[in-house]
This record gives C-alpha cells, sequence and structure tokens, in this order.
C-alpha cells in the first residue's frame, strides 16, 4: 500500500499545485506540506479535512 506521503505528493501534482499552492489552499504552513511529504509527519483530522475537500473538486479521492 502507497505510503500517505507518496499518495499526497502524487495528487498534489496531478492537480498541478505547488507545495506552496496546497499549504495556502488548505490554511497550513509550506513547512507542514513538507513535512507530510517527506514522512516527517501525518496531516491533522482538521488537515486531512481540507486534504479532502481540496482534491475532491477535482474527482480524487485521497485514500485511493
Amino acid at each position: 500500500m502507497e505510503r500517505l506521503s507518496e499518495r499526497l505528493k502524487e495528487l498534489r501534482k496531478k492537480k498541478g499545485l505547488t507545495q506552496e499552492d496546497m499549504a495556502r489552499e488548505i490554511n497550513v504552513s509550506l513547512s507542514t506540506v513538507q513535512r507530510w511529504e517527506k514522512k516527517g509527519g501525518e496531516p491533522t483530522r482538521l488537515a486531512r479535512r481540507e486534504l479532502q475537500r481540496l482534491f475532491r473538486r477535482e474527482g480524487i479521492n485521497l485514500n485511493s
């Protein structure tokens, strides 16, 4: 199974966002997004909700 860090990076790139763009879209810091993608942490429940909202807009599911 793919790790969350890899999935987030893949989805972000598929949507054409930079790490900074994604951070701004979900209201977190750039360093937070960088940490998630480098396997240094996982999104909080609130951040996961915002990520789901962001990616569902484009028909992308965070869990698949």
